[in-house]
């Protein structure tokens, strides 16, 4: 499941969809979550599942942070890498291949992690937060964006191999997540609801979807869903936000 999702995202034809959004709200977003754990200049930042590299390169050029990203694609940690060179960040930011259940760095590494829109996709969402924590000096901040739900409430639809590489199959409602950071040993001090971001990604991706039907595109090879059940799983999801059983939501966590 980390292979298909990792490749997924990095597929030309998704990034389309997506609008270079690779999760709601894109840089918007980031941005916020970087303000509320209140990133500073010179601080480490740990990027878990960097895919792009857009946040990292976001983080030192508008925050002035020193920024590493992790991702388990290879080809997405190359391009990362290329973008941060081509923006003239090479001291400043680096992507380095790897797991986020086995992170590469040493204990107390980093001042900050950000995870966005990720957790959900993770097999081993215990072992990762423990992870993060470990690389956290005592104090440190974690921005943790993603899909919640309330399970017991969601269609049939929204569930299964494809919605979970679409962060919906296994997300947790924000008890859940409330659950797992303190067992990883992380207290929650906010959390904020974006709720609309989701939708207008979700119709974003609808009306572009729309589109290649309508012009007679096929879907591409690369894609991991036909245009079809994308359609319906999209309108699913928007039924499932505008009655409150799906969202998305920027977690604060301390160490």
């Amino acid at each position: 499941m980390k292979a298909a999702c990792a490749a997924t995202y990095a597929s030309p034809a998704i990034q389309w969809l997506l609008g270079g959004e690779l999760h709601p709200g894109g840089e918007r977003t980031t941005r916020r979550a970087l303000e509320l754990i209140e990133l500073r200049r010179g601080e480490r930042l740990l990027d878990v599942a960097s895919g792009t590299g857009s946040s990292a390169i976001l983080a030192a050029q508008e925050f002035g942070c020193i920024a590493a990203g992790l991702d388990y694609s290879p080809e997405a940690v190359r391009a990362a890498q290329e973008s941060a060179d081509a923006a003239g960040l090479r001291d400043l930011v680096g992507f380095v291949e790897g797991d986020a259940e086995k992170l590469p760095f040493p204990d107390g590494s980093f001042d900050a992690v950000l995870c966005e829109c990720s957790l959900c996709t993770f097999p081993g969402k215990a072992m990762a937060l423990r992870e993060i924590r470990r690389v956290l000096r005592p104090g440190g901040r974690l921005a943790l964006s993603d899909v919640v739900a309330d399970r017991p409430r969601l269609l049939p639809d929204l569930d299964g191999a494809l919605a979970t590489i679409a962060c919906i199959g296994d997300a947790l409602s924000h008890e859940g997540y409330v659950d797992l950071f303190a067992a990883a040993g992380l207290v929650v001090a906010a959390i904020e609801s974006r709720d609309a971001d989701a939708d207008a990604l979700a119709e974003r991706v609808h009306d572009r979807l729309r589109a290649s039907r309508i012009l007679g595109f096929d879907s591409p090879a690369d894609a991991p869903i036909g245009i079809d059940d994308a359609l319906e799983l999209l309108a699913a999801a928007r039924r499932a936000i505008a009655e409150g059983s799906l969202g998305y939501a920027i977690f604060i966590v301390t160490r």
